[in-house]
C-alpha cells in the first residue's frame, strides 16, 4: 500500500541516505506511473494548429521546457 511504500522510502532515507541527520518530510506523494522501456518523447505536428509532445517516461518535469521547444519549432 501507499503507507508501506512511504515508510518504506523514510526508513531508507532515515537509515541509508541520512544517517545521524534530523530531517522532517515536508510534502509526498506515491502512485502508479505506466512508464515504458522507450524513453524518447514523441514530438509530432498533426495539422498547421496542433502538435503533440507525449512519452517522456516520468521525466515531464526534467524535459518538458525541451519537448516544449521542438513543438514550437515544428511551426
Amino acid at each position: 500500500t501507499t503507507k508501506v511504500i512511504q515508510n518504506s522510502i523514510q526508513d531508507l532515507l532515515r537509515n541509508v541516505i541520512l544517517p545521524d541527520t534530523l530531517f522532517e518530510v515536508d510534502y509526498s506523494w506515491s502512485g502508479i506511473m505506466g512508464v515504458g522501456a522507450d524513453k524518447t518523447p514523441i514530438i509530432k505536428k498533426v495539422n498547421n494548429n496542433v502538435a503533440f509532445g507525449v512519452r517522456m517516461g516520468g521525466m515531464g518535469v526534467a524535459i518538458g521546457s525541451e519537448v516544449g521547444k521542438k513543438l514550437a519549432n515544428l511551426f
